[in-house]
């Protein structure tokens, strides 16, 4: 079993890496100095939904996190479309993060560019092997490795406290491209607090769970976006907003055109190099819990599950392979906004679960503030994201559901006619 600081490492392994280490960058270029705004906005929300989320995971234990939330709150079918949709969306995470991975070893090695595919795949299975080893190597591992990646966060920090241009003109026009582009900053920015999720899925596995998954959620919420709005300072310092573009190494770039020693530059590839490897991690072991509590709860063919000792070993494997997969979807930013589509559509529902499970006077170790306007704040922010993902994520977005649907509808056409009539579904809770 887990600790509550267990489970917040596994959640930071999650978050830290997934956003700043590869998608601070193209934020910067999409909002100029309004990306800092734009991780504002996008704190914001999280704090919402993670909130929600940590009332949600303190009256239900279950490996599906927002899957069971919304299954037990509004019916399969919802419950569902949640799944499936997070279950992908973290299979394309992980891809997208390994691109990342990829970026900053052949920033450290000086190798060609064309391995950064090869390396990302590399990393993708490493990670499922791990998961497929068992839960509790994957606690060791992250969380050694997610304390190295905080010291050398607040190492980048320090360095561009001196080596950055801390000029009125670094951080000015606040909005050079206008409002709307802080809103489609955030809808990429997103993607660097989304992790937090993962620790709702280890509910089964984090003792007394229902006081501390709640702690673990906001404790890493609040620890990943402190060195987010800090870090997103520093990168505009060491360099001006224009010179910023679609990376996967941005950090790299930044402190290489600030001049900062060599070896600082090596440190921080070394660390984004583990950081991405921990949040890759981390993906796998989210997306195969889903698939497994979905699985369990019959939703989707039990053969998925293979559950052995603390792996679900074909749900993890099944993840990685479309983890592989979503390499080929195209640059780090188009893969990043396909998977922020089911993020955010499935985050948009914890809010009204909450009211509902409230409505049931369902009880939990854990209540959000504010009620309910948290819960309206956090459905209409996740709506203005959503609307500025742009079509190729809706179009990603439509079609995995329609796939979703058509395996959900195959497999409850099985059960009715082999079973006579249908089972109870219901969500394990404890």
């Amino acid at each position: 079993m887990l600790n509550r600081w267990q489970a917040t490492f596994i959640g930071l392994g999650n978050i830290i890496g997934a956003g700043i280490f590869v998608l601070a960058g193209t934020t910067i270029r999409d909002a100029g100095p309004g990306a800092i705004i734009a991780f504002v906005v996008t704190a914001i929300l999280a704090l919402t939904i993670a909130l929600n989320s940590a009332e949600l995971s303190s009256k239900i234990v279950s490996h599906g996190g927002l899957y069971s939330f919304t299954k037990i709150s509004m019916g399969d079918s919802a419950g569902f479309v949640v799944g499936w949709l997070r279950a992908i969306s973290y299979a394309i995470a992980a891809s997208a993060v390994s691109i990342g991975f990829g970026s900053y070893m052949l920033s450290f090695f000086r190798i060609p560019s064309y391995g950064i595919i090869i390396l990302a795949a590399l990393l993708i299975l490493t990670a499922t092997a791990l998961d497929y080893g068992g839960i509790n190597g994957v606690a060791k591992v992250e969380h050694v490795l997610v304390f190295i990646t905080i010291i050398g966060l607040v190492a980048f920090i320090v360095v561009a406290v001196f080596y950055g241009h801390w000029t009125v003109s670094r951080f000015t026009p606040i909005v050079p491209n206008g409002p709307e582009s802080i809103i489609e900053a955030a809808s990429l920015a997103f993607f660097a607090y989304s992790g937090f999720n993962t620790i709702a899925t280890l509910g089964p596995e984090v003792e007394n769970s229902r006081k501390n998954v709640p702690f673990a959620i906001l404790a890493a919420l609040v620890i990943s976006t402190t060195l987010y709005i800090i870090i997103i300072f520093g990168m505009l310092a060491l360099m001006p907003y224009s010179k910023y573009g679609i990376s996967a190494d941005p950090l790299f770039n930044a402190l290489a055109f600030a001049h900062a020693p060599i070896i600082v530059e090596y440190i921080v590839d070394v660390v984004a190099i583990i950081a991405t490897f921990t949040v890759t991690v981390s993906m796998i072991v989210a997306g195969s819990r889903t698939l497994l509590q979905m699985s369990e709860d019959r939703l989707l063919p039990q053969w998925i599950q293979g559950k052995e000792e603390d792996s679900p070993k074909r749900a993890t494997l099944l993840v990685g392979l479309l983890a592989v997969g979503s390499l080929f979807i195209g640059n780090v930013q188009s893969i990043a906004l396909a998977s922020n589509f089911g993020v955010i559509f499935s985050y948009s529902l914890t809010g009204l679960a909450v009211v509902l499970l409230r409505r049931r006077k369902m009880k939990g170790e854990f209540s959000s503030p504010l009620y309910p306007f948290t819960q309206i704040v956090s459905i209409l922010l996740s709506a203005l994201i959503m609307f500025a993902l742009g079509e190729k994520a809706f179009y990603i977005g439509t079609i995995t559901i329609i796939i979703g649907f058509f395996l959900y509808y195959m497999e409850k056409d099985g059960r009715r006619n082999g079973d006579g009539n249908m089972p109870n579904l219901s969500a394990k809770e404890s």
